[in-house]
């Protein structure tokens, strides 16, 4: 399985039709491009428009993005010690409600509304295997590959997103710079991709098993 695949299944369960219920009952906020989203005590955020990194506070490295219907804040609400960070690359919109309002759309709203929730979560968690799975491959060029593909699918379906290539891979990985901009120069030198001005355009042959 890959990250694109998983990504356009989920989107075809179409399971956020509570999202008129969450607008009627929340406060729209924005978060500005290359921003934080501060989290507020007793409130559950969902994005309606863009999509937030999910970034390690100790490092700043970035763990995965935000997957539509994600409830953000929760995980931190039933777990406090979890504390995580959420930026912006370019314009996101949010809606926030509070923790009383998102109990009483989905654990009392009814069995769709449970199911619902668990279907988020469960997907959450598919999520993140999978890019365990991508970072922990035995050689640096094996971490970088499908990190290709990810930036592709990603430029495609977030508009707006202006993250070169170079700093999508690093902000996520223990990579050096220097072994980064080494590779993607060796790919594009030998004509596997095409970029312009730090900017995957597209890949153009299949990408070699090793590097």
């Amino acid at each position: 399985m890959n990250f694109q695949d998983i990504h356009t299944y989920y989107q075809q369960l179409k399971i956020d039709s509570f999202f008129p219920q969450i607008i009627a009952e929340g406060e729209a906020i924005t978060v500005a491009a290359n921003k934080k989203l501060a989290l507020q005590p007793g409130y559950i955020y969902f994005c309606t428009e863009g999509s937030l990194s999910i970034l390690m506070p100790e490092n700043g490295l970035s763990i995965g993005n935000t997957i539509e219907s994600m409830p953000i804040g929760l995980m931190e609400r039933y777990c406090p010690l979890a504390k995580f960070e959420y930026s912006s690359s370019a314009q996101v919109k949010l809606v926030k409600i509070t923790c009383a309002a998102f109990d009483q759309i989905f654990l009392h709203g009814g069995a769709e509304r449970v199911q619902e929730l668990a279907t988020i979560l469960t997907y959450m968690s598919i999520f993140t295997i999978d890019l365990h799975n991508e970072r922990r491959q035995v050689t640096s060029y094996q971490t970088i590959r499908p990190m290709l593909y990810r930036y592709l699918y990603r430029q495609s379906t977030h508009k707006g997103e202006n993250e070169g290539l170079a700093l999508f891979i690093i902000r996520r990985t223990n990579l050096s710079r220097t072994h980064v901009f080494r590779v993607l120069a060796d790919l594009k030198a030998g004509g596997y991709i095409t970029m312009k001005r730090g900017k995957l355009v597209s890949i153009d042959r299949p990408l070699p098993d090793a590097y």
